[in-house]
């Protein structure tokens, strides 16, 4: 049952840890192979504001949240196995053997 355990957490580290590289590599410049640069001005009044985005769609959110999840299910796993039983078991075997003499 350990092994079992030992098992399923190592696979939700490395899907964690395959879910925050993905994040990481999004958040990358697509800065091709060209060296230079460009600067450009640009300056404009708006009177509408958008409105701001939704909690959820907030990437960091989702990390927070998947990490939060990773150490209740660590917790919930680490508690069950903690537990002892307190109950005995014991097994009595009667065996009766009858010879007939001819």
């Amino acid at each position: 049952m350990k092994t079992t355990i030992q098992g399923i957490s190592l696979k939700l580290f490395v899907l964690f840890a395959c879910l925050c590289s993905g994040y990481y590599s999004m958040a990358q410049d697509a800065g091709g192979g060209t060296t230079s640069e460009t600067t450009a001005t640009h300056t404009a009044t708006s009177t509408a504001t958008t409105p701001d985005p939704m909690w959820y769609s907030n990437p960091m959110v989702w990390v927070v949240a998947g990490v939060v999840l990773l150490v209740i299910i660590i917790a919930a796993v680490a508690s069950s196995s903690k537990k002892v039983s307190n109950s005995v078991v014991s097994r009595t075997t009667t065996t009766t053997t009858t010879i007939k003499e001819d």
